[in-house]
């Protein structure tokens, strides 16, 4: 065979492969919410076999396997575009912590030995070592020999999965460290002091293994709108933004660390404004806004005097310089000669903006919320935004994004602490409802808003309509923590 016939064999099974993870996870979903006779399940079904059967008949088998954190068809690494990015993840963490890492089915199967295999799966015990022996001797008693699993593999370079409060207790450990570490190094800046690179480095290695593995705490934390300590919690909730969106397009994990540095000091340049121009509540004038538009210059002439940084000097320069430039160049600082923004850039200056106007500031008390914040970028697209980026960050925070307080059409308030993965159920998250007892709001129960009723089909709840939390005297950051 040659080399040629090889590589559009390999890019064939990408291709069927990543139909398959976006199918057969739909049908995972799905039937954790209706039993296996719902006519949901059944058309999730026949959409798998649409995929699974012509490329069996074609191929002889079908063979899907993880290997650290790439999927496989038939031995073909599947290759994972930016927009599909959510789904193979959250695909490949629904089988990894059911300790599976291959499927294999050696001829066409029916709808209903799918069924078998898909609720198999579904009632799982997490973290089991043995559940690809019961599934397959279930399967066997069953008389489907034509479906084999096997078990995850590790590897010495990865970790096993933490549960949720584990990933939960030390996400909240990395942003804390991180907002002490942003203060610590900036006051040290001002002060000429010795530098703690190495903390830093580590601290956002920690960050890119959290957000890996799950984004939906670190991002949760983003919500956290501290007035007193803007600049803190501003440059920390770039870093998470910023590595979010990395690791959505494929930036290699040592490089996200990287990313995740350079936004955490990308506003190095204001520890040289004056605080009374920082913290002004009224307009400022022409002289004092020449002095807020230098701070990218002035940032880059720090780092480059930090030889500490190292190898990370150049990242860090883009951060600091490139981050008011927008994509069109028509920021600031002003250009003699036009130039591209790099990546890193452009990461940047998306994560600084949606930062920025979605929290409190001495001039405004009262952000915006963030489905206006995204509006405003989509509008902005291709002019202040990389397209691309746009609706990779747009389809990661979701219409309605973590933290965001709802009404739904149940009368039923409740808070986004999930957004779903798949971007047909963006306005369909995963919601903490809220009761209200004893002189304030507590959290309740959690409901998904793609579930459906069993008998008539139809969404149990949807959401009605954003809510300020200010109005009813809510600290978001109190229920998502």
């Amino acid at each position: 065979m040659s080399e040629r016939t090889m590589t559009a064999t390999d890019e064939l099974r990408s291709k069927v492969g990543m139909e398959f993870i976006i199918r057969f996870y739909r049908m995972l979903k799905g039937a954790i919410f209706y039993d296996r006779q719902n006519v949901v399940v059944d058309q999730y079904a026949q959409d798998c076999l649409q995929t699974i059967n012509p490329f069996i008949k074609s191929e002889g088998n079908l063979v899907f396997k993880i290997a650290r954190d790439h999927g496989y068809l038939n031995v073909a690494k599947i290759q994972v575009r930016a927009d599909h990015y959510p789904i193979f993840r959250g695909f490949l963490n629904e089988l990894k912590k059911r300790r599976i890492g291959e499927i294999e089915i050696s001829e066409e199967v029916s709808q209903e030995h799918l069924k078998d295999l898909v609720y198999l799966l579904v009632g799982l015990e997490e973290n089991n070592e043995s559940n690809d022996l019961y599934v397959n001797k279930q399967l066997e008693y069953r008389g489907i020999r034509h479906i084999h699993l096997e078990k995850l593999e590790f590897f010495k370079d990865e970790e096993i999965d933490v549960d949720s409060e584990d990933q939960k207790r030390r996400s909240k450990e990395v942003y804390f460290k991180s907002i002490h570490l942003v203060k610590e190094i900036m006051e040290n800046v001002t002060s000429q002091k010795v530098l703690n690179i190495r903390k830093a480095k580590r601290l956002m290695q920690n960050a890119v293994n959290l957000i890996l593995r799950d984004d939906s705490t670190l991002l949760g934390l983003a919500n956290i709108k501290n007035y007193d300590e803007y600049i803190l919690n501003h440059s920390v909730n770039v870093a998470i933004y910023a590595i979010a969106i990395g690791q959505r397009i494929g930036i290699p994990k040592k490089h996200l660390s990287h990313l995740g540095t350079a936004g955490l000091f990308h506003d190095i340049g204001k520890t040289k404004i004056p605080k009374e121009i920082l913290n002004k509540t009224e307009k400022l004038s022409p002289e004092e806004w020449n002095i807020i538009r230098a701070h990218p210059i002035v940032g880059t002439e720090i780092v480059i005097r930090m030889k500490e940084w190292g190898e990370l000097s150049t990242r860090m320069i883009q951060g600091a310089f490139e981050h008011h430039l927008r994509y069109d160049l028509g920021g600031y600082p002003k250009l003699s000669q036009k130039q591209n923004i790099t990546l890193m850039g452009r990461i940047i200056t998306l994560a600084d903006f949606y930062d920025a106007l979605g929290r409190p500031r001495a001039y405004n008390r009262f952000p915006y919320v963030s489905e206006k914040i995204l509006g405003w970028m989509m509008e902005r697209s291709g002019k202040d935004f990389d397209p691309l980026l746009v609706k990779v960050f747009v389809n990661m925070i979701g219409i309605y994004p973590l933290g965001t307080l709802v009404l739904l059409n149940t009368n039923e308030m409740g808070i986004v602490v999930r957004v779903q993965e798949e971007s047909e159920f963006l306005d369909r998250p995963l919601i903490d409802l809220l009761f209200y007892q004893d002189g304030y709001y507590q959290k309740g129960e959690r409901v998904d808003l793609t579930e459906r009723d069993i008998t008539t089909g139809q969404f149990k709840r949807s959401i009605v309509k954003a809510l300020d939390p200010n109005e009813y005297a809510i600290n978001i950051a109190e229920y998502l923590l």
